[in-house]
């Protein structure tokens, strides 16, 4: 008679632990779903009362809504701000990692990349500030773009620097021997076998940027110039909370979002896995 497989003594509780987990980052987006396609009195009314409609999502992406340019402005600004991040980094990492810098030059720009990380954002607000003013680039969507470039960008180079530490610098330098420049080994040898690392943080870039919040609502002057995500806090007015607009911008906003990262899901653990070991 065959042994039963006996089961190790954590491995129930870790399945409640992840069934809790995941039924903590469902339950509020299905919520908030649900709220999104209720009329106002049904949400407000004590009880379940099922009146589904598109009535918020009119109201806040209808003529004369400034919600749908907010929309536009973030995508705009993901877009912008993570291909430049992406670019700069790129190349960055990939000199820090292969072109045999001093040990105390790549020390002291990762020590000052990752000083950046820690510091809060607010308490350089009033530089910054004062800086975009100077140029004239304050309150518009490209100012907003450049500080998300500035403040991602040390995240992404340390980050594509490991994926290029993990690569074996034979294959770079057996390239040199075949006459290849520097650019067309990085171009055509290093760079594909990054690749997934890149998209990796590219993914993780673009996330950061899109939930970004602060940077939008003191460097631009709202409305039709400001991101989604301040769009959604003008909901919230001292004689009114719209739930229901709150809802329906807040479902598309996250949406597309929760998507990218369920399709890039395969895409993120390859690129994580191949920068965590070394070749």
């Amino acid at each position: 008679m065959a042994n039963k497989p006996t089961r190790k003594p954590g491995t129930a509780l870790v399945a409640i632990l992840l069934t809790g987990a995941v039924a903590g980052a469902v339950v509020p987006l299905l919520w908030l779903l649900w709220i999104s396609f209720q009329k106002p009195r049904a949400i407000a009314a004590p009880g379940w009362n099922m009146e589904l409609s598109l009535d918020n999502f009119i109201e806040v992406f209808g003529p004369g809504q400034v919600y749908g340019q907010q929309m536009l402005n973030s995508i705009i600004l993901v877009i912008a701000a993570t291909a430049i991040c992406l670019l700069v980094s790129t190349f960055a990492a990939y000199s820090l990692s292969q072109l045999r810098w001093s040990p105390k030059v790549v020390l002291a720009v990762l020590a000052l990349a990752g000083l950046l990380q820690v510091i809060p954002p607010m308490t350089l607000v009033p530089g910054l500030y004062a800086t975009l003013t100077a140029y004239n680039i304050d309150g518009i969507l490209f100012g907003l773009i450049l500080l998300n470039i500035v403040f991602n960008l040390p995240f992404a180079t340390i980050m594509i620097k490991f994926y290029f530490d993990g690569l074996p610098g034979e294959l770079r330098e057996s390239s040199s021997l075949d006459g290849a420049s520097e650019f067309q080994a990085f171009r055509q040898i290093m760079l594909p076998l990054a690749g997934p690392g890149i998209a990796a943080v590219a993914i993780f870039t673009a996330i950061q940027v899109w939930n970004e919040f602060l940077f939008g609502l003191i460097f631009t002057t709202g409305g039709s110039q400001a991101p989604i995500t301040v769009g959604i806090a003008t909901l919230i007015q001292p004689q009114e909370i719209k739930f229901g607009g709150m809802a329906a911008v807040g479902a598309v906003t996250a949406i597309p979002i929760i998507i990218l990262a369920i399709v890039a899901n395969r895409q993120i653990v390859s690129g994580l896995t191949r920068g965590a070991v070394k070749g």
